[in-house]
């Protein structure tokens, strides 16, 4: 009996985090919101989350000794999304997810690493955004223009955004969304081409 409480617990919590508008933090050094091992349970057809950076999302600045201090001009970060094939599938192996990182063009460079900002950048104040899907095992950033996908759109810090799932047989359809509901973009996924 216990066991059964348990899953629905876990099943309800999970549900929640993927409908909530809540503000989630995660915290340095960490990969998850919470300690809760179910993240982005697929739990409808089209699923929806409400967003919002802050002026300090993603600043990475590396010293020019920093072995991967060049990775901060590629690198995706993880924003929101679920698995496709069940919450017992691997994120890696077929997952649907928003990613962002900051507007590079702000950021000054010293042999491909980021050393600093450019003072009075227009774009300081700008988020990319990109459709990321793992499909079958194969790696998004290792197929871009297929399961990588960068929206055009670039989102205002310190306002609120909706982004939106909408799981189909064969696709998957990554939809942004302004505060008032408004559609700004649409980018999609096709699966297992």
């Amino acid at each position: 009996m216990l066991f059964i409480l348990t899953i629905i617990a876990t099943i309800f919590i999970a549900n929640n985090a993927v409908n909530s508008a809540e503000c989630r933090t995660v915290k340095q050094g960490a990969h998850y919101t919470s300690l809760i091992p179910f993240h982005g349970f697929k739990s409808a057809e089209t699923i929806s989350s409400r967003v919002q950076f802050t002026n300090s999302s993603a600043t990475y600045l590396f010293p020019s000794t920093d072995p991967k201090g060049h990775l901060c001009t590629s690198s995706w970060n993880k924003l929101w999304g679920a698995c496709r094939c069940g919450y017992l599938t691997s994120n890696h192996k077929d997952s649907d997810r928003f990613v962002f990182r900051r507007v590079g063009s702000c950021l000054r460079y010293e042999a491909g690493h980021v050393v600093g900002e450019n003072d009075n950048c227009a774009d300081a104040n700008l988020i990319e955004i990109a459709a990321y899907a793992y499909d079958n095992s194969l790696k998004p950033f290792e197929n871009q223009g297929t399961l990588l996908k960068e929206f055009s759109t670039r989102l205002l810090v310190d306002s609120w955004y909706k982004v939106t799932l909408i799981f189909q047989a064969t696709k998957t359809i990554y939809q942004l969304f302004d505060a008032n509901e408004q559609l700004l973009e649409t980018q999609e996924i096709a699966h297992r081409q």
